[in-house]
């Protein structure tokens, strides 16, 4: 089984869960802010996926994180399990889906934008405003920044890609003429 169905797996387990107790937003946050310092340090990852550690070291050292990062009991629980699961190394993966799943439950929908400049706000909002027209659904638009491709924007909805970006328009253009 691929990394990715079973991280999907986790997550809807701990959606589940977080919908019972009616803090998705919350748990969400949690999750992430751990995903990220977990994600950021090489030498956590090294600790909590050695097999010639100890599992009450481990758990020593993640509980330290959790308290540091003051994580939610759910959060704290669930990434205990993990550890003890030997799935910790998949919070990352599991941190995406979860933000997946819950932006699907809350009818939201995450665009990323990437573009060659930095865009004014009243560009972001005709963009979240046009998508969700197109989608039917709230849009949130995350932007990022790429000068690769020289100018206009690419946006990715879901799995739907599209590409406005001078950078793809020149490759084209080289292709039709190489082509003849």
């Amino acid at each position: 089984m691929s990394q990715g169905v079973i991280a999907r797996r986790y997550a809807k387990a701990l959606i589940n869960l977080a919908e019972k107790g009616k803090e998705l937003e919350k748990i969400g946050q949690s999750l992430g802010t751990l995903a990220d310092v977990y994600a950021d340090s090489a030498e956590l990852q090294e600790v909590l996926s050695d097999t010639k550690i100890s599992l009450e070291v481990k758990q020593k050292i993640l509980k330290e994180v959790l308290i540091k990062i003051k994580a939610l009991s759910l959060i704290d629980t669930f990434s205990r399990y993990l550890l003890f699961k030997r799935r910790i190394a998949l919070l990352p993966n599991i941190e995406r889906a979860f933000n997946l799943l819950l932006q699907e439950k809350l009818g939201r929908l995450e665009a990323r934008v990437t573009s060659a400049h930095e865009l004014p706000k009243a560009t972001i909002t005709k963009l979240e405003k046009a998508i969700s027209s197109y989608s039917g659904k709230d849009v949130v638009v995350n932007v990022t920044i790429d000068p690769a491709i020289i100018g206009g924007i690419v946006t990715h909805i879901g799995s739907v890609v599209i590409d406005g970006s001078i950078h793809t328009q020149l490759n084209q253009i080289r292709k039709s003429i190489i082509r003849g």
